[in-house]
């Protein structure tokens, strides 16, 4: 299950990396270092792939009577309940009512540059893709409800997750999101793309290509939203030839020429 995630990608870059243009009807969206269920992201959907668009994280199915507020969808349906990491059997998330129509015509992209994971005593990791590879994009799909008694129309989306791969596994984090190579990314949003191309794309990023670190427990926090949720409680899981996140030191004299937030986002160029 993923239940939060980072965004805190300025939009010109987002709109530079995926050839988009930020929809002018809305709002810009705020750098959210905790992006939860009922905050807003970012995504680019199958129905308008060249805006991006503001959406609520978490999806409510067009038919339900009452809101669901569903962050995630698994890749393998009900199958592989146990969360076996070797799974290789169908990815049955079409046979999942809530999930049958938005799979086939109502995919997105959702932006996110980290995403936040619980091992198995519950002790809070981040995970990001190496030699900041970053915004990346998460498999999501997306639906409209409206309330029966408001009438008020609400669009949400989900994340959808598969098994996790060996380094997040490594740490007892059972789920992972699927994460879109650049070629997938353009399959997933192609309107025409048959279900079985879709179905295809539901597998685990490689480990190789991506790090973590623990986290304190400000990250147990709801609705905290501060960069000082990603600084490191700890060694990364593996090192990393040019390090993502700095020392202490650095960030020392980082803050000390006035700079505030946490680095790794903010001297980018």
């Amino acid at each position: 299950m993923i239940t939060k995630y980072v965004l805190a990608s300025d939009p010109e870059k987002i709109e530079i990396r995926f050839n988009v243009t930020l929809d002018p009807s809305f709002e810009l969206v705020p750098k959210n270092y905790g992006v939860s269920v009922g905050n807003t992201g970012y995504v680019i959907t199958s129905e308008n792939s060249n805006l991006l668009q503001p959406l609520r994280f978490g999806m409510t199915p067009f038919y339900s009577s009452e809101p669901m507020n569903l962050s995630s969808a698994r890749a393998e349906g009900d199958k592989n309940c146990r969360n076996d990491p070797g799974y290789n059997g169908s990815r049955a998330i079409f046979l999942k009512p809530e999930f049958r129509k938005p799979i086939q015509s109502q995919r997105c992209l959702v932006i996110a540059d980290a995403w936040y994971g619980w091992s198995e005593r519950q002790k809070p990791h981040l995970f990001f893709l190496q030699n900041k590879n970053r915004p990346f994009v998460m498999a999501g799909i997306y639906d409209t409800w409206k309330n029966p008694e408001s009438h008020e129309i609400v669009s949400g989306f989900a994340v959808i997750t598969t098994v996790a791969n060996e380094l997040v596994h490594s740490i007892g984090v059972k789920r992972m999101p699927v994460i879109l190579s650049r070629s997938g990314e353009c399959q997933w949003i192609k309107s025409s793309a048959h279900l079985s191309d879709i179905l295809r794309l539901l597998v685990q990023y490689p480990s190789d290509d991506l790090n973590g670190h623990p986290l304190s427990e400000l990250a147990n926090i709801p609705g905290f939203n501060d960069p000082t949720l990603l600084n490191p409680a700890g060694d990364r899981l593996k090192p990393e030839p040019h390090p993502l996140f700095t020392t202490k030191g650095y960030h020392k004299a980082y803050k000390e020429k006035g700079n505030s937030g946490v680095p790794w986002f903010n001297t980018e160029k």
